[in-house]
């Protein structure tokens, strides 16, 4: 028996089991929550809840409430990490930091608990636990400047993508995820300190990080697609030498050095895809 389809009778009579028990549940908690005036235990529902919906998502094999219980269960601990009593009280940024952390961890026990327990992984929940999890990691661990946001949300964004794309076999995320990832770095490592800095130089450096990503999609077709992608390496070899070009007109005294950097990773970076090629990925 299929205890995946929506179709099932005997599935749906136990969810509305489910649901029925957690709604008369949730609205007992709470009464009782108004009568003893505790401050916390209203808190404490959203959590409790989910772990109902999860044991019996996981108990009964339903992706549904699988997924239910583990955003429900992020949402409610972020709740309580948020805006439970605390002394001295939290700063707003910390609270919505918290929140966007602990929720993002709940999209990502949606990717962990589905690929482990179900034969339907939810990949696509990486994508907001990526992002919530970049925006938590901003506000709570950097001091909260613009570049500090694209760099969370590039990698939030950009990380998943790939790891989708190569788990699922397909370059269409690769491209777009290598490209987003190594944009973030290149506006972050550019511009975060913008006070005072050499405008070229801030071009150079991050356009020099965007032909890396060109690089990626070479290395990510090697991985997914098993050939020889050459054609990033075109607007590739084009960033790097326009971000040389500018870095060098810029700062003409520490161009050896940037270029030798750069250099580096690019040897890494080939040096990566001849090992693919040594380990046999292209048969």
């Amino acid at each position: 028996m299929n205890t995946f389809g929506d179709s099932n009778p005997f599935k749906l009579s136990n969810t509305r089991l489910v649901i029925g028990t957690l709604l008369f549940l949730a609205g007992g908690v709470l009464f009782l929550d108004r009568q003893l005036r505790t401050g916390w235990l209203s808190l404490a529902v959203l959590p409790g809840a989910a772990l109902f919906v999860l044991y019996w998502g996981l108990r009964l094999k339903h992706s549904t409430l699988i997924l239910a219980g583990s955003i429900m269960a992020g949402l409610g601990i972020g709740t309580i990490a948020a805006f439970g009593p605390t002394d001295p009280p939290l700063f707003l940024s910390t609270q919505i930091g918290l929140l966007a952390l602990y929720f993002g961890a709940g999209w990502g026990g949606v990717v962990i608990i589905r690929a482990a327990f179900t034969p339907k992984p939810a990949w696509w929940a990486m994508l907001p636990a990526g992002v919530l999890g970049g925006l938590g990691y901003c506000l709570l661990f950097t001091p909260i400047r613009w570049s500090d946001f694209i760099l969370g949300l590039s990698i939030g964004i950009g990380v998943p993508l790939l790891v989708w794309g190569f788990i699922a076999k397909l370059i269409g995320l690769a491209i777009p995820g290598s490209l987003i990832t190594t944009t973030g770095l290149g506006i972050f490592w550019a511009w975060q300190t913008p006070d005072g800095s050499n405008p070229l130089v801030n071009t150079g450096i991050m356009l020099v990080w965007f032909a890396l990503g060109w690089a990626m999609i070479t290395i990510s077709g090697r991985v997914i697609m098993r050939r020889f992608l050459w054609w990033p390496l075109i607007p590739g070899g084009i960033l790097a030498m326009v971000g040389w070009g500018l870095y060098i007109g810029g700062d003409p005294g520490n161009a050896l050095g940037f270029i030798g950097n750069t250099g580096s990773i690019g040897l890494m970076i080939f040096g990566l895809y001849l090992l693919l090629m040594r380990k046999g990925i292209h048969h």
